[in-house]
């Protein structure tokens, strides 16, 4: 996940708005206590998006506390208390941190191998303790990295097969936030949408760079095909159609969830925070690209 799944700040009331920075701060200390400082660094909206989900389905909930920022020791903050779906969301982002980041050495330039190299023995030590607490994750992550492997050194032109490895994995990830087979099945698929919708849109944003690198890039690869590989104009509708359609697919899996609490704020991240995410990235592209538009569905948040 790579920070796209995030609410839309404009449309959200302020008390909902400190509600969710008191999950995101919650889940920064976490990633603290548990991982160690320079964990923090890795703090993202999808993780905390995990973590309110996982909180949100709970029949359990500790509430918050006001803490001090490590950032600003001056000011103290609301945040959500230490707890499992904390705990669980910071593993998880520890475990794919590692694979992303053997990822960028494999298919990187100089720069990123430099960067992973810097960077990797902190994510292996983090990876180890995620793997003792959740054996599972590391096994899902794994298998589904390989497959994402496998599928960018193949002749596939299949956009579907694409995304096949990260929906796969979120799918998994995202059923391992409740006991409840009912709502596992729903996680299950709302997870693999998810994981499409960051799949398409990392693509979509990084676009330009990977034709100008020669990275894999399933659009320029279906283009390219086609003998459209200078259309990037057609790439770019070919791309938010495909995202616009998982995103009313990822609705229609949301609204079976059953949530206890967060809902708002929930609402405004898959009927808002999803279609901003894809307007900005269509606004570094075109610029009179409006934020914030075209919904899934009017809501009052």
């Amino acid at each position: 996940m790579f920070g796209y799944v995030k609410p839309c700040k404009p449309e959200m009331k302020i008390k909902e708005f400190d509600t969710y920075k008191a999950v995101y701060c919650g889940l920064c200390k976490r990633l603290g206590k548990v991982y160690g400082p320079f964990a923090r660094l890795t703090l993202s909206y999808d993780f905390t998006f995990l973590a309110m989900v996982s909180s949100g389905l709970s029949s359990e909930f500790g509430g918050f506390r006001v803490e001090r920022c490590i950032y600003n020791p001056m000011k103290k903050k609301a945040c959500l208390v230490p707890c499992h779906d904390l705990t669980f969301s910071a593993s998880a982002a520890m475990v794919m941190l590692y694979y992303k980041l053997k990822d960028n050495y494999e298919d990187g330039g100089v720069k990123e191998k430099l960067q992973t190299i810097c960077l990797m023995p902190f994510a292996k030590s983090a990876r180890k303790k995620a793997m003792r607490e959740y054996p599972h994750l590391e096994e899902l992550v794994k298998k589904c990295m390989d497959s994402q492997y496998q599928v960018e050194h193949s002749d596939t032109l299949s956009i579907d097969r694409a995304a096949e490895p990260t929906a796969s994995a979120l799918s998994g990830i995202c059923e391992m936030l409740s006991e409840d087979p009912v709502q596992k099945k729903v996680l299950s698929r709302l997870g693999y949408l998810l994981g499409r919708y960051v799949y398409f849109i990392d693509a979509l944003d990084d676009l330009e760079e990977d034709i100008k690198t020669g990275s894999y890039n399933i659009f320029y690869k279906k283009f390219q095909a086609q003998g459209q590989a200078e259309d990037l104009s057609s790439m770019h509708a070919y791309a938010r159609e495909t995202l616009n359609l998982t995103v009313g697919q990822i609705a229609a899996a949301y609204e079976l969830l059953d949530l206890r609490r967060y809902k708002p704020i929930l609402d405004n991240i898959i009927y808002l925070g999803l279609h901003e995410s894809l307007n900005q990235v269509l606004l570094k592209k075109t610029a009179d690209q409006p934020a914030c538009k075209e919904p899934v569905q009017d809501r009052n948040i």
